[in-house]
């Protein structure tokens, strides 16, 4: 039998003065004898940057700061993989309590810029983001950088990586997290989940 998925499990936590984190951690996968792979020569792994902090502090005209983890799914498969992203739950926003920050409503097709007390992400050259910083920023104006919503966990994921043939070396997916917010939002830890999941071809 081919096993063929990974699902990688993360948190979305953000201070306002703040900080949403993103942290994950790696799901163990078996393996299985098929095709050319044979004792474990196709098995398949995620690993990212671990914790990633995004600090914002509000300001009245809204202020957005971006980190990115980096993603990477090593196989030998010849089928390639295929990556996607998505929440592991139905509501997106980074709650504190009852206070929230919204996800964009935007989608990966037709991603656009967050406006203040937003959240969302953009993978750099695939679909519709079309280029994006290549260093995190801080306290930055809200500016026409793309970002789509990681869709809830009743929709279909986005896929925001894939190959054709296998992935050895590991092949990487820088996925940029940001964050805007104002003055309305009140200072504290905002949190939700992520979920990774790479799938053979």
């Amino acid at each position: 039998m081919k096993i063929k998925k990974v699902v990688f499990i993360g948190c979305l936590l953000g201070l306002i003065s703040t900080m949403p984190v993103l942290q994950t951690m790696a799901i163990s996968y078996g393996s299985g004898t098929y095709g050319s792979c044979q004792y474990n020569s196709c098995s398949l792994t995620i690993t990212t940057n671990g914790t990633i902090t995004i600090n914002v502090t509000p300001a009245a005209g809204g202020a957005c700061s971006t980190q990115s983890d980096n993603v990477s799914v090593l196989t030998d498969d010849p089928s390639g993989f295929t990556l996607s992203v998505a929440n592991s739950n139905t509501n997106t926003a980074l709650l504190n309590g009852t206070a929230a920050i919204n996800s964009t409503t935007a989608t990966q097709a037709s991603p656009v810029a967050l406006i203040a007390n937003q959240w969302g992400y953009r993978v750099d050259g695939i679909d519709s983001f079309g280029a994006g910083p290549t260093s995190a920023q801080t306290n930055v104006s809200p500016d026409s950088i793309l970002f789509a919503g990681v869709p809830a966990s009743n929709y279909t994921p986005d896929t925001i990586a894939s190959t054709s043939g296998p992935a050895d070396p590991a092949v990487s997916t820088y996925v940029w997290y940001g964050v805007c917010t104002d003055t309305t939002v009140a200072s504290g830890t905002y949190t939700t989940q992520i979920t990774y999941t790479a799938i053979t071809n």
